[in-house]
């Protein structure tokens, strides 16, 4: 009975809307000035979807769907500073859009615009540790994006 209660842990195992089980996912579209960030998104990205979800990454004629996905925003700011007014720490700030669009139909069967997450960070004073600190901030913001774009995909289902 209580398989049939209708209730399902969301990213475990899930499927996509339509039933697609396999999806091209080009490197995503980046619109921001950090150079890498559309190549670290989509890596993790597939990654997370091939943990989460009954599906394959395919190309061409092999794929069904292809997630389309643009990193509109990329925003680095302090948040917290000290009695002189020097940063302590910075908030990362990452927004995308993202479309699950059928190849067959061209129809949509997913999308989702100014997907946020945001990523807290210290500040130091020797600029190589900072821009470390950046990195990592990035492949934190980088895996807690890729892990809500894969929830709310198999969520909307």
């Amino acid at each position: 009975l209580a398989g049939a209660c209708g209730y399902r842990i969301v990213g475990m195992g899930g499927q996509l809307p339509g039933g697609i089980t396999r999806v091209e996912v080009p490197i995503f579209e980046n619109q921001t000035a950090r150079s890498d960030v559309g190549r670290v998104m989509t890596e993790d990205f597939i990654k997370r979807l091939l943990e989460s979800a009954k599906v394959t990454v395919a190309t061409g004629e092999g794929a069904q769907a292809v997630i389309k996905a643009t990193v509109t925003g990329y925003k680095r700011e302090p948040i917290t500073f000290d009695s002189t007014g020097k940063p302590l720490a910075n908030r990362l700030t990452i927004i995308m859009d993202v479309n699950l669009v059928s190849k067959i139909d061209k129809r949509l069967l997913f999308g989702e615009k100014a997907v946020a997450v945001r990523y807290d960070y210290p500040v130091k004073t020797d600029l190589s540790e900072n821009d470390r600190l950046e990195d990592q901030a990035l492949r934190s913001a980088t895996s807690e994006m890729s892990q809500k774009l894969v929830s709310l995909m198999l969520e909307s289902f």
